[in-house]
């Protein structure tokens, strides 16, 4: 048996619950759905298709 073995320590999981009053990106953004005149847009701007070859 070798002597330069350290001693067992047996596993162990740390949990940490954090708890938020709104959210981690609150004032990261504002969605607008409406344009200046409060109109609301649902139509999407198509445009032509996009078939260029992407190397990776």
């Amino acid at each position: 048996m070798r002597n330069d073995l350290l001693p067992y320590k047996s596993p162990t999981m740390d949990i940490s619950l954090v708890e938020l009053e709104q959210g981690i990106a609150t004032g990261s953004a504002t969605v607008v759905p409406t344009d200046s005149n409060g109109v609301v847009h649902e139509e999407w701007k198509i445009d032509s298709d996009d078939n260029r070859t992407i190397n990776w």
